[in-house]
């Protein structure tokens, strides 16, 4: 575990606002015999610079015991996601790529799910750390290098393959905890011309819908455009446009450049900027006052299941995701509260949720079950989620959230 009581991006003072108590790593799934050994946590605390604007995790996890061999989450397995990263690609496609012989960049490339699509395009090549999901992109047929990107191999893979007409990312930016390197790696690996593009979770989302769980153990950072402008602007890189994402319960995507280039910055990232000084982004208080909120938050939901507990209704998980063992760990909720969590992720099912030990059982396991109620635990596909589970509904099942409040829906 490593402490960071200052800003990663300036090394001047963090201010702790929010402490989320001790945290299991997020996908951290455990298999039956672990159960009855230690199991490792950490203090999951946020803090916000003053001067870079950044929020971001004051304690964090070695990167290597995150992005392992055997990491949990595979791109493919939503269908949205799949839709999304298909516009994604045929945008990029259309705007940016302008030399059939420069490569493409996927920075967290997963299991190749948005890079197939890329290397339609142009050479593309993934960097993704964790082995399992890489090999997963190989068996495609795609070009993928299992290492962290860094201002060494970006200098490689310029010396082998040429300058990068497009760098994208796809909710990595904020895995990354050397925001400095990562800037000095595109100034290195970007052509003149070049792009960048970086979609992640957006702070002003995560504060207005008090989206408290996008805070685990591998999101080191979380951002607003003022920050991410602070931070590219000190690495001579600018953002000349943003566009706000339903994904992931509110995501930005900026499209960034270095400084001198020819495309001119758009007038929607002032208006972005100013917005975020609207709603205080660059304030402390903001975030006292959504650690408050978030307090809030967990009395009314813990007491929601309790309730419906105690009046004998049966409740089950839906998605063992990293936000679910957030708020089940800083909820108290636990196997006195939910029977077990549904998932279709096969390489979660059979084992137990990470500090809470709920069992993860197969999604058809839900199907033949059926609780009277599922409390979301991915909310951000809740729409999928309700579409797929008509039969459920159609039952008298009933789903609950707690984002933006405690209800049933």
């Amino acid at each position: 575990m490593i402490n960071m009581p200052v800003c990663r991006i300036s090394g001047q003072p963090l201010h702790a606002f929010l402490d989320l108590g001790m945290m299991p790593v997020a996908n951290a799934f455990l298999t039956k015999a672990q159960l009855a050994e230690p199991e490792f946590k950490f203090p999951l605390r946020v803090g916000f610079c003053e001067t870079s604007l950044m929020v971001q995790l004051i304690e964090t996890v070695d990167p290597a015991q995150l992005f392992h061999a055997n990491y949990a989450y595979f791109s493919s397995i939503s269908r949205v996601m799949e839709q999304h990263f298909a516009q994604l690609a045929d945008a990029v496609a259309a705007e940016f790529l302008y030399d059939k012989r420069l490569p493409v960049v996927e920075i967290g490339s997963n299991d190749g799910i948005l890079l197939a699509k890329l290397a339609a395009h142009a050479p593309a090549v993934g960097i993704e750390p964790s082995g399992n999901v890489a090999a997963a992109a190989r068996a495609r047929g795609l070009d993928v290098i299992s290492e962290f990107f860094e201002p060494g191999l970006a200098a490689r893979l310029r010396a082998e393959r040429g300058a990068a007409q497009l760098v994208v990312g796809a909710n990595v930016l904020c895995h990354i905890p050397d925001l400095n390197a990562l800037a000095r790696s595109l100034d290195v690996l970007l052509d003149a011309e070049g792009v960048f593009i970086f979609e992640d979770p957006y702070l002003l989302e995560i504060i207005t819908q008090l989206g408290y769980d996008q805070i685990y153990d591998e999101h080191y950072f979380y951002f607003s455009v003022l920050s991410l402008s602070r931070l590219f602007a000190a690495h001579g890189l600018r953002i000349f446009r943003v566009q706000a994402l339903p994904v992931h319960g509110g995501s930005m995507r900026v499209y960034g450049c270095r400084a001198g280039a020819q495309r001119a910055t758009e007038p929607g990232v002032e208006t972005q900027l100013a917005l975020e000084r609207q709603h205080g982004l660059h304030l402390l208080q903001t975030y006292v006052d959504f650690a408050e909120r978030v307090r809030q938050s967990r009395a009314a939901l813990f007491t929601l299941l309790y309730n419906l507990k105690q009046s004998g209704r049966r409740i089950a998980g839906y998605a063992a995701s990293s936000k679910g063992t957030v708020v089940l760990n800083y909820c108290g909720i636990g196997p006195q509260l939910l029977d077990y969590i549904c998932d279709n992720t096969p390489g979660k099912q059979g084992l137990y949720a990470p500090g809470t030990h709920i069992p993860v059982l197969p999604i058809e396991h839900f199907a033949a079950d059926r609780p009277d109620y599922a409390f979301v635990l991915a909310w951000n596909h809740m729409r999928e989620i309700i579409a797929k589970e008509q039969a459920f509904t159609q039952a008298g099942g009933r789903f609950i959230t707690h984002i933006p409040n405690a209800a049933i829906v």
